[in-house]
């Protein structure tokens, strides 16, 4: 078991090595980790974090709010305790309600639909950008199977989980119908 903890602490700081080093201005870093895994088997999600930027989207967008997004979730012994926030034209946060463990298993199942981890793993990051217009992705699950996925300058991820997650989250849709 102590070997197993090793290995997880050991791609731990690996990551952090390859994704948070700095970086010169106007540079791109491109990293791809063949290892991670691109079907997650379980079902069982204990954490859940996305940012993205509704910024550079047009046509394909409508129905969300232009801004920067950021939710997050958490399983804990009571509930799931959240926050979202997004800073666009009107700013909202919520933070610290408890939620069901349902809406970690709403939100698996959007990972899931809209094949979330089949960017397991990429990273493409711009330095010297204003702001972060793309997206980040990160899921745990109780087996201890993750998905990282990253992009500072482009959308990656499906308008449909985007507007899932908005419509779970109950912020960044101005039409409620949506999916």
């Amino acid at each position: 078991m102590c070997i197993i903890k090793w290995f997880k602490e050991q791609k731990r700081k690996r990551r952090e090595r390859i994704y948070e080093s700095p970086s010169e201005d106007g540079g791109v870093r491109i990293r791809n980790d063949c290892d991670m895994p691109k079907e997650i088997l379980s079902d069982v999600l204990i954490s859940f974090s996305c940012k993205f930027s509704t910024v550079s989207l047009i046509d394909e967008a409508e129905g969300l709010e232009r801004g920067f997004f950021s939710f997050s979730a958490k399983r804990t012994e009571s509930g799931v305790c959240y926050s979202c926030s997004l800073r666009g034209r009107d700013n909202v946060e919520k933070s610290e309600e408890l939620f069901t463990f349902t809406m970690l298993e709403e939100l698996n199942r959007l990972i899931k639909e809209h094949n979330v981890a089949s960017f397991n793993g990429r990273s493409y990051k711009v330095s010297g950008l204003p702001e972060f217009f793309g997206a980040k992705v990160e899921a745990e699950y109780d087996s201890g199977e993750q998905i990282y996925c990253y992009n500072n300058q482009d959308m990656f991820l499906p308008i449909g989980f985007i507007c899932g997650v908005c419509r779970l989250f109950g912020v960044g849709l101005c039409d409620p119908d949506r999916a």
